[in-house]
């Protein structure tokens, strides 16, 4: 239809024309007895020299023409000559008699991939107002938080995160010094001893998603401890009941780390984050802190001289994590392997620098762990979720080696803290969200209790 349009303007634009004197296709002075000579003869110069100006642009318009008809024979098939080129029959068909691009963007979105710069030219507008394919919506607020609370803060932004946790502990234990006589008559000191233990934590993370992939994080912690002894049987006396306090604070163990989206989630596989973190041993570490007699407890209670804020030791960890998000619900697991490195002090006796003996330096090895979890939340609209989840930790034996002497196992050193953990997210505004956990423990080194609220703000 567009080629017979065009065809009956041309043949339309030709019979107009077709009128004018065959004489004014010569380029040279009119001569005086031609076909209209008398006519052109009578004007004066300057409406001749109009007439001629008038005449020659018609004619090379004439041309134009012509030749763009035959262009468009050629392109349809009629005659002999060969076909023109596509980047002539585009030009052809984008022009009008203006000479603009006559686009259609219903017609190009459909077009082929455009191939000459012609047809690329014609096709960026058309593609610019197409729709984005979305086959999935867009992850709601409650799920971008889940996300970055387990795997991290992406996308070229950064953030600032307030945290504060609290940890209760609680033992008993039962001690006998002494014998049994004729074997159920138990003859020495009966002791029992019992701890309660409080740790508060507050720290300040900052995250930094340096791109879609790669995020980089520290954290400073600030830990303020509270332990409560208590015995009885003090002075080997049934009656007999020591107890003190002892408390201490400072800047725990800073720790920096990196994250590095390996998988980005699909339909059919998770998100999957690989991280590598280190810890430096900036608090206060537990070995060569004395222990001393409480008075009164007849020898049954020794308590230490202050409380350690960190392990003193530098550490390194590994490992990955998974999420997968099942509308309205997203699964996530992880695994880590935790390495200490071994580490030599001045005094690792548990002796009071008082003492005759004094200080005994060595090296420390804490045992290595690793850790594994699972869980899974649920989205209960765009900006709150509910989540429940699992971890346990492993840890070795510990080792220590005084200076001349063979390396011994700490006896009972090992551990095993498994928490069920008890969480909600809420999406406060679009840059800063609370999180808050409550958490029981499953295993006899686990605390027995543990809350935990988060405050991130997204930059």
């Amino acid at each position: 239809m567009r080629l017979l349009r065009s065809t009956t303007m041309l043949a339309s634009t030709l019979l107009a024309l077709s009128a004018v004197p065959a004489f004014a296709r010569e380029s040279g002075p009119i001569a005086a007895g031609q076909p209209g000579s008398s006519e052109i003869a009578q004007a004066s110069p300057s409406e001749t020299e109009a007439l001629r100006s008038g005449l020659k642009a018609a004619l090379d318009r004439v041309d134009a023409l012509e030749r763009r008809l035959q262009l468009l024979e050629q392109s349809s098939g009629i005659g002999n000559s060969a076909a023109i080129s596509d980047a002539d029959q585009a030009e052809m068909r984008g022009r009008g008699l203006s000479g603009e691009p006559e686009a259609s963007p219903k017609l190009d979105a459909q077009a082929t991939t455009p191939t000459t710069p012609a047809q690329q030219a014609r096709a960026k507008p058309a593609v610019a107002q197409l729709e984005p394919d979305r086959k999935t919506a867009a992850p709601s607020d409650a799920v971008e938080t889940i996300a970055r609370a387990e795997q991290g803060q992406f996308g070229g932004t950064f953030s600032l995160e307030a945290g504060a946790s609290y940890s209760y502990f609680n033992s008993a234990q039962l001690n006998l010094s002494g014998f049994l006589a004729l074997d159920s008559i138990f003859l020495g000191t009966i002791s029992v001893d019992e701890i309660n233990a409080d740790v508060l934590v507050t720290d300040g993370t900052l995250r930094l998603g340096l791109t879609k992939r790669l995020q980089l994080d520290v954290t400073v912690p600030y830990l303020w401890r509270h332990t409560n002894y208590r015995s009885g049987g003090a002075g080997s006396n049934a009656q007999g009941l020591a107890e003190v306090d002892v408390r201490d604070n400072g800047v725990g163990d800073i720790s920096f780390g990196a994250s590095w989206t390996m998988l980005k989630e699909s339909f059919h596989r998770p998100n999957v984050v690989l991280n590598v973190r280190g810890k430096a041993p900036t608090g206060m570490h537990p070995f060569g802190i004395g222990l001393v007699e409480v008075p009164g407890s007849g020898g049954n209670l020794n308590v230490p001289e202050r409380l350690s804020t960190g392990n003193g030791v530098w550490g390194i960890s590994g490992g990955v994590s998974m999420l997968k998000t099942i509308d309205p619900m997203v699964v996530f697991a992880s695994f880590n392997y935790y390495h200490n490195f071994e580490q030599h002090f001045d005094d690792i006796s548990e002796l009071d620098d008082t003492t005759p003996t004094g200080t005994i330096p060595g090296k420390v090895k804490i045992g290595d762990a690793i850790q594994f979890g699972a869980g899974v939340a649920f989205a209960l609209n765009e900006r709150s979720s509910l989540s429940v989840s699992f971890s346990d930790r492993i840890v070795s034996r510990s080792k220590v080696q005084n200076d001349g002497a063979a390396q011994n196992t700490i006896v009972g050193s090992q551990a095993n803290i498994g928490i069920l953990t008890f969480g909600a997210t809420f999406a406060l505004s679009n840059h800063l969200a609370l999180l808050a956990n409550i958490g029981a423990g499953l295993t006899r080194d686990a605390p027995g209790l543990t809350v935990g609220l988060r405050l991130p703000y997204r930059f």
